[in-house]
């Protein structure tokens, strides 16, 4: 073989991970394995030394996976994933289970609704600081509002807030400041806009704004302000029908199993922007604990533990047409806005745990089963060592 040819099987050998990766491993075996078990075969004998070379092998197996039992690392297997198993459009007539035809008999109301219940006047009064800290250019002005609910703050009040005049007066602005500069070089900027333009800049802006805020969903809203759902359901104002409301959070991974299924599934939608994420359900699974306590801790990690087959644990996750917008060169991609005229799609997804942790404990129950069998074989050899020199007569020797 030549020496352009041995080059080239280097050359493979340091690039194919797979290769490597053998390689390395076998070299490991023998050097680290093989050196301990030839050393031990050569000073106590060939059996001896491979059993208790052997032992020391599994025994260490052992130790490893269950390091990567415990912790899901390692040799891994399939991960968790949300398995798609139906589109609905009618939860009365859905065939997945009847939790699912359930799911028809849940009221829910806006979530500016909610908000203008348990806050009432948060959203003006967030409106009227924003706009006084534009005045002023102050932005250490505090919101002037309490309430005995913690999640009445701004920062729910901005989720609904349209402060149209600083809308209209900061774009105002900075058009003005494109003249200014125009007029300073002496160089025609067409971002300058006509006064008529502006003004349907300025509208169409604050429509935007409207309609979007206009679109918060509940699982939005349940991510700002956890306590506002339970708030609704014990006022009757929401009726879940023993579904649970996720929040955007919470349905993070879902939401994108959803997308990919609902792409796959249905013609209507060639990819995500096509549409709207509502809010997202689920129903089963292992119970949550009650409260943050010490004791609610102890006990539902004992339940859960106890309870070896994990319950069926099912979300939805409901969509609805948007309005196509073509881009705009120079602008930000246009937000989604919700076809009125479209109908709300749901796709059923039941959760999948997989065997994440499986070849791990395969691996540690089968090493730990072969370090005890041969633990136990030298410690018959030792029996039976001691019961020989025992019984030898050193009479029948001479």
């Amino acid at each position: 073989m030549s020496n352009l040819a041995y080059l080239n099987v280097i050359a493979g050998i340091s690039w194919e991970p797979e290769i490597r990766g053998a390689l390395v491993v076998l070299v490991g075996g023998l050097v680290l394995f093989g050196s301990v078990w030839l050393i031990l075969s050569t000073n106590i004998g060939n059996r001896v030394g491979s059993m208790i070379a052997l032992a020391g092998f599994f025994g260490w197996m052992a130790i490893m996976g269950a390091i990567w039992w415990i912790y899901g690392i390692g040799l891994k297997g399939d991960t968790p994933v949300w398995v798609p198993t139906e589109v609905v459009h009618n939860f009365d007539e859905a065939t997945s289970s009847s939790q699912v035809r359930g799911l028809g008999g849940v009221e829910v109301v806006s979530a500016a609704a909610l908000v203008d219940q348990f806050c009432p006047g948060l959203v003006d009064a967030t409106v009227d600081v924003q706009r006084a800290r534009f005045v002023s250019d102050d932005p250490n002005l505090t919101l002037d509002y309490s309430s005995d609910r913690e999640y009445c703050n701004e920062g729910v009040g901005e989720k609904l807030a349209v402060d149209a005049e600083t809308i209209s007066d900061s774009l105002t602005g900075a058009n003005n400041s494109l003249i200014a500069a125009a007029e300073d070089s002496g160089i025609y900027d067409s971002r300058i806009l006509a006064p008529d333009e502006l003004e349907a800049f300025i509208a169409n802006k604050i429509a935007d704004e409207t309609t979007k805020l206009a679109q918060l969903t509940l699982s939005n809203m349940a991510s700002a302000a956890p306590g506002i759902i339970p708030d609704g359901e014990e006022a009757g104002l929401l009726n879940l029908n023993g579904w649970t409301l996720l929040s955007s959070g919470e349905a993070g991974e879902a939401i994108a199993s959803a997308d990919v299924a609902i792409t796959a599934a249905l013609d209507d939608f060639a990819s995500s922007a096509d549409f709207f994420v509502l809010d997202t359900f689920q129903h089963g699974g292992k119970p949550e604990r009650f409260s943050d306590g010490v004791w609610d801790r102890v006990y539902n990690e004992i339940r859960n533990t106890v309870v070896f087959w994990h319950p069926k644990n099912t979300t939805v996750v409901t969509v609805t047409p948007t309005v196509h917008k073509d881009p705009i060169a120079g602008q930000a991609p246009p937000f989604s806005e919700i076809n009125p005229e479209g109908r709300p799609v749901s796709l059923v997804m039941v959760r999948d745990l997989g065997d994440l942790r499986l070849p791990s404990a395969i691996i540690t129950i089968a090493s730990l089963l072969a370090f005890l069998g041969l633990c136990l074989m030298l410690h018959l050899r030792d029996i039976e060592l001691e019961r020989r020199i025992e019984a030898w007569d050193p009479a029948a020797a001479t």
